[in-house]
């Protein structure tokens, strides 16, 4: 019983790989182009692609705008009066883990969440 209880919570970092790398391959396909990095449903598909659709797994990308690194979020394309422009993109990987052996207090399912963002231009 403990062994299949150690095997089962292993499974939760194999899965936190998953979404992370997921988060990823969304990050990589909105890095592109400028094109690409507008394109938010091709970021989600190429997240849950790298999932191999994986049962339950959500994807969401976004497109923020600051002024400055580190600075206050604002609408894209960004109209600064100091500082210049600057355009991220992040994208969020939720992928529920069901555990084997349930365990009081633990809920079950768990959500893994990972995220990734990058700066683009």
């Amino acid at each position: 019983m403990l062994f299949v209880g150690v095997v089962g919570f292993s499974r939760v970092f194999n899965i936190a790989n998953m979404a992370s790398g997921a988060a990823m391959a969304g990050i990589q396909y909105g890095a592109l182009s400028p094109s690409h990095n507008g394109d938010l449903a091709g970021m989600q598909t190429a997240a849950l692609n790298d999932t191999g659709n994986y049962p339950g797994a959500a994807a969401t990308a976004s497109q923020f705008c600051t002024c400055s690194v580190g600075g206050a979020q604002v609408t894209c394309p960004a109209t600064c009066s100091s500082g210049s422009p600057e355009t991220y993109i992040q994208v969020v990987v939720t992928i529920p883990y069901n555990s084997v052996v349930s365990l009081p207090s633990i809920p079950n399912p768990v959500n893994i969440t990972q995220s990734a963002c990058a700066r683009v231009q």
